[in-house]
């Protein structure tokens, strides 16, 4: 059990994320439809001096069937029995069902503190409809409008009021660098598999229906003592496709977002079908980010013919006719398989990618650079005076010019040049110009 973990629960479309937002200024995507969240999302929340985590989580339907429902209820059930306090989400505008009232014996059967949050309550004198809330065996309920803000103080209060001493802090490496890991892909390739691989926690939901995953969803990992910070994300779909619902425009809007801000990538792709148009998309928008790429060639255990990881190697690189630096590793995240060799390429890929260059080094080789091959143009011709490196992940390099144009053909070359000159086999490298002061 976590000290400082309050997980949100209740019945489908009640509010619970919307009321997650509210206390910790995420963004956890809200709709007026139920079912939207799946994972356990968790962020923190900070209230008067004491910092503790919030858990988002799915609506609960006891006795639903469907595959996708009793993954995310088992979900729940975890994030419950990881929770010290259960913040319970009522819909004050409908009233109490019998839902609330199965789901309130279910969780008072789980031990911990339980905080009943009547939501919806927008207006002043809408607070005659907790009487019916009191059924439930949950003193003092809490009127709150997490669309409004209305009561949320209230409900902070209380909340802080009845969490063990010693709430549970951010999580701090001293002297580490947390890299932070977008995991990307088409639906249904294994994200949220090699995510729960990756953290040993079955924290993303996982079921044979694509589209699964919604909001992007990160837990941090140790392996070798590097840190990791990893975000499973929704599947990447077409835009036309995507625009056809709300929901899933929403998520393949902050897939993108988490791709963007990551300092690492790992693509996943499935090694049982072809090479996609949208496995092509996929990889044209992590170029586009120049965000450092690993390809993890997901569910090689599913083949129905024997071919050598080289040869299968090969023919991705074909398919999708991406750069030779980009490292690419069969594995079946499933079984774990090639899981090794994969985290052994990502702390290769990592340490070029934190690797601080010297400017003397820098200079040396972009005179080298010169000789071999002087820059041309038409007009003014290109100087190309000093370098400078200006960051990291992927290494960033600023080269100061006489403020000539440099054709595309001579920034590919000293792009190529640097990373043979300078050992980064694996890394992009950023390259910059600019006119000397």
């Amino acid at each position: 059990m976590n000290l400082g973990l309050v997980a949100i629960v209740g019945a489908p479309n009640v509010g619970k994320s919307r009321l997650f937002n509210r206390l910790t200024k995420s963004h956890s995507i809200v709709h007026n439809r139920p079912g939207v969240t799946r994972d356990r999302i968790e962020a923190f929340c900070e209230w008067r001096g004491k910092r503790f985590r919030v858990l988002d989580t799915g609506g609960l339907v006891p006795g639903d069937p469907s595959e996708l429902t009793r993954e995310v209820q088992r979900q729940v059930l975890i994030g419950v029995e990881e929770a010290s306090m259960l913040l319970f989400v009522v819909d004050g505008r409908s009233g109490l069902s019998s839902l609330d009232q199965v789901l309130a014996s279910l969780f008072r059967k789980s031990g911990r503190r339980i905080l009943l949050a009547v939501n919806k309550v927008d207006v002043e004198g809408q607070e005659v409809r907790l009487s019916d809330f009191y059924r439930l065996g949950f003193p003092e309920p809490v009127p709150i409008s997490a669309e409004e803000g209305r009561g949320i103080s209230v409900l902070l209060d209380r909340i802080v009021a009845g969490l063990p001493e010693g709430l549970e802090g951010p999580t701090r490496e001293d002297g580490e660098r947390v890299v932070s890991l977008a995991v990307v892909g088409r639906p249904n390739v294994g994200k949220s598999t090699l995510f729960n691989r990756l953290t040993g926690v079955e924290r993303a939901v996982v079921t044979s229906v694509a589209g699964t995953t919604r909001d992007p969803v990160d837990m941090k990992f140790v392996h070798h003592g590097r840190h990791y910070r990893v975000v499973d994300t929704a599947g990447l779909r077409r835009k036309a496709r995507a625009d056809r619902e709300d929901v899933e425009l929403q998520s393949v809007s902050r897939a993108l977002t988490v791709m963007k801000e990551a300092d690492m990538v790992i693509a996943v792709l499935d090694a049982t079908e072809p090479a996609t148009h949208q496995d092509r998309a996929v990889i044209g928008e992590v170029g586009r980010t120049r965000r450092p790429l690993l390809v993890a060639l997901n569910k090689v255990d599913l083949l129905r013919r024997q071919v050598d990881p080289g040869d299968l190697v090969d023919e991705t690189r074909a398919q999708l006719r991406f750069s030779a630096d980009v490292p690419v590793v069969p594995l079946s995240a499933l079984k774990g398989e090639g899981l090794a060799r994969l985290l052994a390429v990502l702390a290769r890929l990592g340490d070029e990618c934190a690797r601080k260059v010297s400017t003397p080094r820098l200079n040396e080789a972009l005179e080298t650079a010169i000789r071999r091959r002087s820059p041309g143009s038409r007009d003014k011709v290109p100087r190309l005076y000093y370098i400078t490196q200006t960051g990291s992940y992927p290494p960033s390099f600023l080269v100061f010019t006489n403020g000539a144009l440099i054709d595309a053909s001579y920034r590919r070359y000293l792009s190529r040049h640097l990373k043979e000159a300078l050992g980064f086999g694996l890394a992009p490298v950023a390259l910059k110009f600019r006119k000397r002061p």
